[in-house]
Order: C-alpha cells, then sequence, then structure tokens
C-alpha cells in the first residue's frame, strides 16, 4: 500500500497540503517532491472537484471514504477552518438530518442573500451540487428540498420524521410570536415568519423570524430626525443536540450582520432543544440568547412541542389516539394558533386511514408533474383495476371559513393536473377518477356555488368531483375500526354536541357494533 493511501486511511479524507506535509516527514524528501507526489494520486483516491482551499489545496479522500460520517467531519472541519461559506452549509445541512425545504436553504446556511464579497445561498448550492455533494430533490410532504448527496431513498424515509419536526417548529415560532408581542419587544403587527410568502429578512440575511423593534436601547434616531427601529432575529431547531458546528452558520450570520452599517441594532436568539457545551459557549460569547423552548414557556409548553412529533408520527401510521390528541391540544391551548397547524395535518392523516383499510394502495402528499406545471396531492387511494382517488384535506376549526381562493386553485389548478396524469399513468389508465373534497370549516356562498357547479359539470366526464363536510366525513367513519379516527374528529374538527347529546368520546365502548354511538353524534 502506497504511502498516501496508507494516511487517508488512518488519518481520514484531509487536504492536500496535510497529506504533503505527512510524505515530507515520513520519506524524509523536500516539500516539493512531497507536493509532486501528492498531485500524482494513487488508484482509488480521488480530489473534490470544484472546491478549492488556500494556497491551491484540494481536499483528497479514498473512494472507500466518499460521503461517509468521517468524510463529512473532516470536510467540514476543513472548510470551516478556512472561513468558507460551503463548510459552514454542510454544517447546517448535517445538523438538520441532511435535508432541507428549499425555501429555508437560504435561512440555515449562513450566508447572505446578496451583500458584495460573498457568496450567496444560490452560489453556494451551485458548486455544492457541481461537486456532487448537495443535491436537490422533491420529497413527498416537503416540496423541493436541498440535501446531502445521498443514496436514492434516503430521504423518502426520512420525511415522515422531517415533517413532523418542521410542523412542530411552526408551532414554536407561533409560539415565539405571541411572547414577544405580549412582552412588546417588537412592533406588534410586523412580526414575520419563515412560513409567509416571503421569507423574512434583516439586512442581507434570512431568518426564521423577524420584528422591528422600538424600544430605547433598540432604536436609534436618524439625520432627519426620523426614529429608526432595530431588530429581533431568531432561528429555530428542535432536532438532536446543536453541536459548535452545527451552530456555526447562525453564528457567522449575527456577527456578519452587525457589521452592516446602515443596519440598526439587531437582538438575536436561536432556540433548539438542547445544546453542546461548546456550542452553548459559542451562542454567548457572540452575545446571542441560547433559548430553550423550556426556559420559554416552562415545562408544560415544552413538553407539548415534544410530544406533538410523537402523535404525528404515530398518526402518519394510521395510529391515531384521541386520549392523546385530547392531551395535546390542551397543552397547546396556551398558543394562540396551534390548533390550526395541527388540524390540517391531522385531517390528513385520518384521510389517509380511513382509505389504506379500503383500497390497496395510499400515498400522502405525493407531487404530480406534467407539462412544466405541478401540484401537491393530500392523499391519493388507489383501488386496483377499480378507481384512483385524489382527496385535498382542509381541515379547519368548524367556526373557521376556507379562503375562496384554495377552493378555486384546487378546481382550476390541482384537478387538471391530477387527471392528465392519471391518464398517463399506465397503472391508471381505464379506471374511475375521483375528486374528494374534504372540509371541515364553513365555506362561502361563492365556494359553494364553484363546487356545485363543478360537480355539476363534470358528471358527464370520466371523473368525479365531491364535496365531503365534516357530518359526510363521520359517517364514512362508521366501521369499528375507524372508532379513533371518528373520536378525533368529532373532538377537534366538529362543532361540540348540545349538552343533553354530549358522548364522552375520549374513552369509546369496546363493543364491537358501534353504529349505535355514530347515530348520536351525527
Amino acid at each position: 500500500m502506497d504511502e498516501i493511501t496508507k494516511y487517508l486511511k488512518q488519518s481520514g479524507p484531509s487536504l492536500s497540503s496535510e497529506v504533503s506535509d505527512h510524505l515530507a516527514k515520513t520519506l524524509r524528501i523536500s516539500g516539493d517532491a512531497a507536493r509532486k507526489r501528492v498531485s500524482r494520486l494513487p488508484e482509488g483516491v480521488k480530489r473534490l472537484g470544484f472546491i478549492m482551499f488556500p494556497r491551491k489545496a484540494r481536499f483528497i479522500y479514498h473512494e472507500q471514504q466518499f460521503r461517509s460520517e468521517l468524510y463529512w467531519e473532516r470536510l467540514i472541519a476543513a472548510l470551516q477552518q478556512t472561513n468558507s461559506a460551503y463548510g459552514y452549509a454542510i454544517a447546517g445541512l448535517r445538523l438538520r438530518s441532511g435535508i432541507v425545504p428549499e425555501a429555508h436553504f437560504k435561512i440555515m446556511c449562513g450566508a447572505p442573500v446578496r451583500q458584495a464579497k460573498h457568496l450567496s445561498p444560490e452560489t453556494v448550492f451551485e458548486r455544492l451540487d457541481k461537486a456532487g455533494l448537495l443535491q436537490k430533490i422533491d420529497v413527498p410532504g416537503l416540496g423541493s428540498c436541498i440535501c446531502l448527496a445521498q443514496y436514492d431513498g434516503r430521504y423518502d424515509e426520512l420525511a415522515l420524521r422531517v415533517r413532523a419536526r418542521l410542523i412542530t417548529e411552526g408551532i414554536l415560532l407561533t409560539a415565539i410570536r405571541g411572547w414577544v408581542r405580549k412582552l412588546g419587544l417588537v412592533s406588534y403587527e410586523r412580526v414575520a415568519t419563515r412560513d409567509n410568502a416571503s421569507v423574512p429578512m434583516v439586512g442581507t440575511f434570512a431568518w426564521d423570524m423577524t420584528a422591528p423593534s422600538y424600544l430605547g436601547p433598540m432604536s436609534r434616531i436618524g439625520r432627519d430626525g426620523a426614529v429608526k427601529p432595530g431588530f429581533l432575529a431568531c432561528d429555530v431547531l428542535l432536532e438532536s443536540e446543536v453541536d459548535k458546528a452545527g451552530i456555526a452558520p447562525f453564528v457567522r450570520k449575527c456577527v456578519t450582520l452587525r457589521k452592516l452599517r446602515n443596519v440598526g441594532p439587531c437582538l438575536q436568539m436561536f432556540v433548539a432543544e438542547r445544546y453542546s457545551n461548546d456550542a452553548f459557549l459559542a451562542l454567548k460569547r457572540n452575545g446571542i440568547i441560547p433559548a430553550t423552548p423550556r426556559t420559554l414557556f416552562g415545562d408544560e409548553v415544552a413538553e407539548a412541542l415534544s410530544q406533538v412529533r410523537s402523535v404525528l408520527i404515530e398518526a402518519a401510521r394510521y395510529a391515531i389516539d384521541p386520549v392523546k390528541l385530547d392531551e395535546l391540544f390542551k397543552r397547546l391551548g396556551k398558543i394562540e394558533g396551534a390548533a390550526i397547524q395541527l388540524r390540517g395535518t391531522l385531517l390528513e392523516f385520518m384521510a389517509a386511514g380511513y382509505f389504506n383499510r379500503l383500497v390497496d394502495h395510499v400515498w400522502m402528499n405525493r407531487i404530480f408533474k406534467i407539462e412544466g406545471q405541478s401540484a401537491e396531492a393530500d392523499v391519493v387511494a388507489v383501488a386496483e383495476g377499480e378507481s384512483v382517488t385524489f382527496v385535498e384535506c382542509k381541515g379547519y376549526s368548524p367556526y373557521a371559513t376556507i379562503p375562496d381562493a384554495l377552493v378555486k386553485k384546487w378546481l382550476q389548478k390541482s384537478i387538471p393536473i391530477f387527471y392528465k396524469s392519471a391518464l398517463a399513468h399506465p397503472d391508471w389508465r381505464g379506471l374511475d377518477i375521483k375528486f374528494e373534497f374534504w372540509v371541515t370549516g364553513q365555506l362561502s356562498p361563492e365556494a359553494e356555488a364553484m363546487l356545485a357547479k363543478a360537480a355539476a359539470t363534470i358528471k358527464k366526464s370520466r371523473y368525479k368531483v365531491q364535496l365531503l363536510r365534516a357530518d359526510d366525513i363521520l359517517t364514512n367513519f362508521k366501521s369499528p375500526r375507524d372508532r379513533s379516527l371518528a373520536v378525533a374528529l368529532r373532538n377537534h374538527f366538529m362543532r361540540p354536541p348540545a349538552e343533553d347529546e354530549y358522548v364522552e368520546l375520549a374513552s369509546p365502548p369496546q363493543d364491537e357494533d358501534w353504529s349505535f354511538i355514530i347515530e348520536r353524534i351525527q
């Protein structure tokens, strides 16, 4: 075995300069001779393309080490030692199971969206993509994502866990928004989160949440006499323990922002479940607040946020526990808007669970593309040789009204894409095609008219459009096997029954014939 291969297998992937130094010392040859040896790589040793290091050094590795845990660790360390934007992006991704929605990449990578002498997030991704380190893929339930290049199918396996985390982080951001509003830290109506149409910005950087602050220590008087606000900027991550390498992109973002002349003072905060000692100290030394859900909101809310992920993962496996849901909604009741976020996802799981017992194949959040357009179906249910059903779920409070724009989009954009995709699918040709709109909130007269017109117009064609309200959905859940679905729907998506009609649903009887309860709660 030659010296270069031996060194890489013992020490791991390294910079060419490190290997040259090792050869010079071990073989007692000059630096020039050592560098020439490294330039002629032996068989099985590769050089990372498109990524250059200071003094023309390159990152080299044995082909058996490519994309291994050690490979990523050594590459991140080498890149961060040279303050490279590529290293921060990779470290941020590794901290997030290797994958983020495309819109979140510019938030977590640590690079400014636009700033002279700095690489933009788009440039960082393009070069790492060319180097074979990152890739862009469509993931069911997550949409377009940027991820570490790994084996095919890896992120389909992770999608459920990642989606549960993102939903939980959305609830956390809702809680933080309410917290900073109630404390008067920020301008009440101007709090923006990453779920908005546009990514929140302070200066040249993107964040999970931002808001202007007019508090005395934060605001400044401009030359024109007008008050210029400071800002609050916050990122969140409810993943495993945050380590020093993973927090480095956020620290870099905060430190670089402070160097911008035209941006007022900025209070910066990161919220995670827990930190390594090095990560905690890195935040404190750089004047950043290292917060946790527990320190912000107390034990009850922190435990509820932790419980959300497990409940959502169980629900996605069609194991909905009404008692756990009741407890979760009760605990999260202190967070305004949390129930809204949960209902939308839960109704999708309930629809998938219902169809899973009736048909051969069920998919959730499947993306269909045709003729340059795309649409995501909440649930797709296929009965082989019979039918394919596309279900759109709008899980709202029974007192809320579904926006007309959502109904119009489903009828005019989504259905045509799904229909053409079904006709082009080799296994679905000739099957009955159905489109169901499951809704638990209220519809405006205009939306009612659009759906009625679509159902009447399309009756003569090869597919069917059907509206299912909460009562219709409950009727579907008439089988004893659907008991938990009916209980969850009745408790969290429908108006409470009159006092003399109330049925305690949290602990339904074990009798196999459950029809008498269905009759009482309809």
